[in-house]
């Protein structure tokens, strides 16, 4: 670990900022850190529970998560996923970066690992082929980092995300240099278990990938006097065909697994690097048609800040349309908030909250009273889009083009009500599954490996606020579901168990009167609470607009 932190700190380029994670440690860890982070001002220190025990993929992209949960990607245009054991050389990251600006399509780049032979000393390359940036030090163009949906929880995650950059047009790479070898100190593969077991994991996870069995073989046998010599292709081979055997999940995204095999396919007819070329100068309409699209985004995508949350400038019809290029393009998550005024009052007590809400890829006013707050501050919103209202025509769109949509939430029998009447009423659509919202804390990994499983392209959660939208940013990732939506109450409308207001009532901005009226012992308390505090809010906001203050306060 020293070495690692003394090869950072050492750098011709520091980093910003560098989060170290330290998932349970109970040795010298953390007063390693502590003494390190008293001398580097841009190092900080996560520190998270010990999970029991070690989780190798998974756990390393969960323990990432952590991290990464505690910075704003906005503030960095690179990010890296580093690891803690390895010696990197003085100009590492300014050589990589340099690359990076020199041609912007590279999305995610590295340098090549070497570790020291036990028996003579000699210094022996890793494996890994060029065409991926390796996982122990990922460098990434943040903005391609988003666009992929980040990393996997699975033992793959470091091929996953070099194969979807390629679906979008990026380039993944790592590069052989002088100036860019760096020393491996743990061996890749070793780390839990010894190189039998990492192997074997490896196998398991091109399993999972979609790799075919052709295209494995053929890498075991390039892979055959390579170090571990022999029985490293084995245990790969054993690792595979094993879960074959068994019928282990894969990973839930058929256009994915097509376009590897694709790949893998070109590499054994033409060799690697020159499939590589090839498909990197195929996708390069697709990058940039994308980069086009963005260079024109601020006059198609308007943005207005109102209470501290950048809301979109969208119709209802327009918000459908975006939801649907997200389900019907690469697979990558996004979610939707639906922001009405409890959720604004919500945000200034919760940080968490706030930030799931800041982070969400279309940001909606579901409600009449923070409509009219935009108007009155002056920055208008076309209209009301109500949760309700768009999860019913994303159901109906969703028939047309023969989706899948999983269901979150509500009482039991509501849930179980809801896919009964999307399977009648929405007969193109696919009902991937569904779950109430009673479970625990302990259940929720359980629930978003289902979800994952399922491989919908709408997940739409019924719970209330803050639950849905911190648990659906905490889980964006590992659900790898192309739209995220928290609808709150909708489920019970849809399922036809709380009748709807009518129409005049919605109109007027008096919704929220209806629902009282409908569930008085529920929502009394809330309404009176919110509503009046929302009042001061929104006085407050549209004064300091008036008066030219609006972007000066915060909570």
């Amino acid at each position: 670990m020293r070495r690692t932190l003394d090869s950072v700190a050492a750098q011709t380029l520091p980093p910003a900022l560098w989060v170290v994670v330290d998932d349970g440690s109970t040795d010298a860890t953390p007063a390693i850190l502590q003494e390190y982070s008293a001398r580097l001002p841009y190092l900080r220190v996560q520190r998270r529970a010990d999970r029991g025990r070690r989780n190798v993929g998974p756990g390393v992209i969960e323990a990432f998560g952590a991290g990464l949960e505690t910075v704003d990607l906005d503030d960095f245009e690179y990010l890296c996923k580093l690891d803690l054991d390895l010696d990197l050389p003085q100009q590492y990251f300014e050589l990589l970066i340099r690359r990076m600006q020199a041609e912007p399509r590279i999305g995610t780049t590295s340098g090549k690992p070497y570790f020291v032979r036990t028996r003579d000393g000699a210094l022996v390359p890793e494996v890994c082929g060029d065409e991926m940036s390796v996982g122990m030090t990922k460098l990434y163009r943040t903005a391609c980092f988003r666009e992929i949906g980040g990393f996997v929880r699975e033992v793959m995650w470091d091929g996953i995300d070099c194969h979807r950059c390629r679906m979008l047009g990026w380039i993944a790479e790592s590069v052989d240099a002088p100036g860019l070898r760096f020393l491996h100190l743990r061996p890749m593969g070793s780390s839990q278990k010894g190189l039998w077991a990492g192997r074997v994991r490896s196998g398991y996870g091109q399993y999972f990938m979609g790799t075919s069995p052709l295209y494995l073989a053929a890498s075991a046998a390039f892979r055959l006097f390579k170090a571990p010599v022999l029985y490293g292709s084995a245990a790969m081979l054993w690792g595979y065909f094993s879960s074959l055997f068994r019928g282990r999940p894969r990973y839930p995204d058929p256009a994915f697994r097509r376009f590897l095999r694709r790949y893998q396919r070109q590499c054994l007819l033409r060799g690697k690097r020159a499939a590589t070329r090839r498909l990197n100068e195929a996708q390069a309409p697709v990058w940039r048609a994308r980069a086009a699209a963005q260079a024109t985004l601020p006059t198609q995508r308007c943005r207005g800040e109102l209470l501290h949350l950048p809301f979109d400038g969208v119709t209802t019809q327009a918000a459908v349309e975006r939801c649907m290029e997200w389900c019907l393009g690469p697979r990558a998550p996004h979610t939707v908030i639906t922001a009405n005024a409890a959720i604004l009052c919500l945000m200034r007590r919760d940080p968490e909250l706030r930030e799931a809400c800041r982070r969400g890829d279309l940001i909606v006013p579901d409600g009449m009273s923070v409509v009219w707050t935009s108007r009155f501050a002056g920055v208008p919103f076309p209209e009301r889009v109500t949760g309700v209202d768009t999860m019913a025509r994303l159901l109906e769109e969703g028939s047309r083009r023969g989706l899948r949509a999983f269901f979150l939430g509500a009482r039991p029998e509501v849930v179980a009500e809801l896919a009964r009447r999307c399977a009648r009423d929405y007969p193109g659509l696919v009902v991937a599954g569904y779950r109430d919202g009673y479970f625990g804390p302990a259940e929720h990994d359980g629930i978003v490996e289902e979800i994952r499983q399922a491989a919908p392209h709408m997940l739409f959660v019924g719970m209330p606020s803050p639950f849905k939208e911190t648990w659906c940013e905490r889980h964006r990732a590992a659900l790898d579901v192309p739209l995220i939506m928290g609808v709150g109450g909708a489920f019970d409308v849809l399922a036809g168990y709380v009748p709807r207001a009518p129409r005049l009532v919605q109109s007027l901005g008096l919704e929220w009167s209806w629902r009282l009226a409908m569930e008085p012992r529920k929502l009394w308390k809330r309404y009176l609470v919110t509503n009046s505090e929302y009042l001061w809010l929104a006085a407050g906001e549209i004064l300091k607009r008036r008066i030219g203050l609006a972007g000066r306060a915060g909570y």
